[in-house]
């Protein structure tokens, strides 16, 4: 019973006390600092302009892969957050908006009054839809200093 019982206080301690790498990127400016941990999809692009999306995991302190493409630290041009939920609802907010705008033309051909406010809806509704994606920020080279940490 105690051999059971210190095995499995070993894996939980082993476990709950074991660190992974994280990469941190600082604002140079404000100080403030974004993590980024292993296994968060994320979107890269490196100096050279290539682009990677997928699962960020670390190799050394100076190179991490996105789904199995190597990036040196200091050929990384951006990073950003990139979840996958995010784009369903800006495609749905764009077709709701086109459908709004093409409706108003037909509204517009068949001289009835409701044309402009079908076009207004449609407008905002697409502005809206284009707003929705910009809350996980580009995090640029020029402004920030990536270092990986344990």
């Amino acid at each position: 019973m105690k051999n059971l019982f210190l095995t499995i206080f070993l894996l939980a301690s082993t476990l709950f006390f074991a660190q992974s790498k994280k990469m941190e990127a600082t604002n140079n400016q404000t100080g403030k600092s974004v993590i980024f941990e292993e296994g968060m999809r994320v979107k890269v692009i490196t100096l050279n302009r290539q682009k990677y999306v997928g699962a960020i995991s670390f190799k050394d302190a100076d190179t991490f892969t996105v789904d199995g493409n190597e990036v040196k630290l200091a050929n990384l041009s951006s990073i950003k957050y990139f979840p996958k939920g995010d784009k369903k609802a800006k495609k749905i907010l764009f077709g709701i908006g086109g459908g709004l705008i093409v409706s108003s033309g037909v509204a517009g051909l068949a001289k009835s009054g409701s044309a402009f406010a079908l076009f207004t809806g449609g407008l905002g509704t697409a502005v809206v839809g284009a707003l929705v994606d910009n809350k996980n920020k580009n995090l640029v080279y020029r402004n920030y200093t990536y270092k990986i940490i344990e």
